[in-house]
């Protein structure tokens, strides 16, 4: 058996109203198991990519996803197989499963699900339930979280959280999962081509004004100064070396203050 809920709230000063819906679909797993929790991590990773590639067919910014919210979305999970409600056992609402001085939402909601083994097929619940699409497809949001767990003697085995909020700051470690890792074979290749032109300018700039996420090894590459920040003066070294301007990078403070 399927079964899946959906819930959205706005956050107004202290106050929150919510909507709730709730859908039935019949379906009984196949006999499966996760046996750790890499395992589980893994699925809850597919289910990020599977929003994020259907939020960009349909011109929406990408997700951030973030560590602490996948906590939440992991706790949420939990407690779902306990209570399968956007209440969790306490009585509380979802929300008070996050920590707002940690996250200082605007906005936040919660898809939950159970029944289905596979990320794919999870997703597909979400997609055909109008309320549960409407969140994933909400440009408003701007981090996920997504956790799963599973109890074999449970009823519905498996269980799904995604954690949606609207955040206008930069969350703790937030970064955007990627299925090929980008990976540059040295300073100024952010892009991962092993080139190092105009399309790396226009990868960093993109960056800067916060259309996309870098991962670790595309942020250092992407360091021309390698001072810990990118900033608009790695992308002014950065076309000086492609229009030959000068000879190498990376290029250090001290470089700069020694004239080399």
């Amino acid at each position: 058996m399927n079964k899946f809920r959906n819930i959205s709230l706005r956050a107004l000063s202290v106050m929150l109203s919510a909507i709730i819906s709730a859908a039935l679909l019949f379906f009984i797993p196949a006999d499966t198991s996760a046996d750790t929790d890499a395992d589980l991590n893994a699925m809850a990773e597919e289910i990020i990519l599977l929003v994020n590639e259907a939020r960009t067919e349909a011109g929406l910014r990408p997700l951030r996803a973030v560590p602490y919210l996948n906590d939440v979305a992991n706790v949420r999970a939990r407690e779902c197989i306990f209570n399968f409600d956007h209440y969790r056992p306490n009585g509380d609402l979802f929300i008070t499963a996050l920590d707002d001085s940690l996250v200082p939402y605007s906005m936040a909601a919660e898809n939950i699900a159970a029944g289905s083994f596979t990320a794919k097929d999870t997703f597909a619940q979400w997609k055909r339930s109008l309320n549960h699409w409407k969140s994933i497809m909400n440009p408003e949001y701007t981090h996920i979280g997504v956790g799963v767990a599973y109890d074999q003697n449970s009823e519905y085995q498996f269980y799904w959280e995604q954690f949606f909020v609207a955040c206008d700051t930069q969350l703790p470690e937030q970064y955007i999962p990627e299925r090929v890792k980008t990976v540059p074979v040295g300073t100024g290749d952010i892009n991962g081509d092993s080139e190092i032109n105009g399309f790396d300018i226009i990868t960093i700039c993109r960056y800067l004004e916060g259309d996309i996420e870098l991962n670790e090894l595309q942020f250092e590459s992407a360091d021309i100064l390698k001072d810990g920040e990118i900033t608009s003066a790695d992308v002014m070294l950065l076309q000086k070396y492609i229009l030959g301007d000068c000879k190498t990078i990376p290029i250090t403070i001290d470089m700069i203050l020694s004239g080399n």
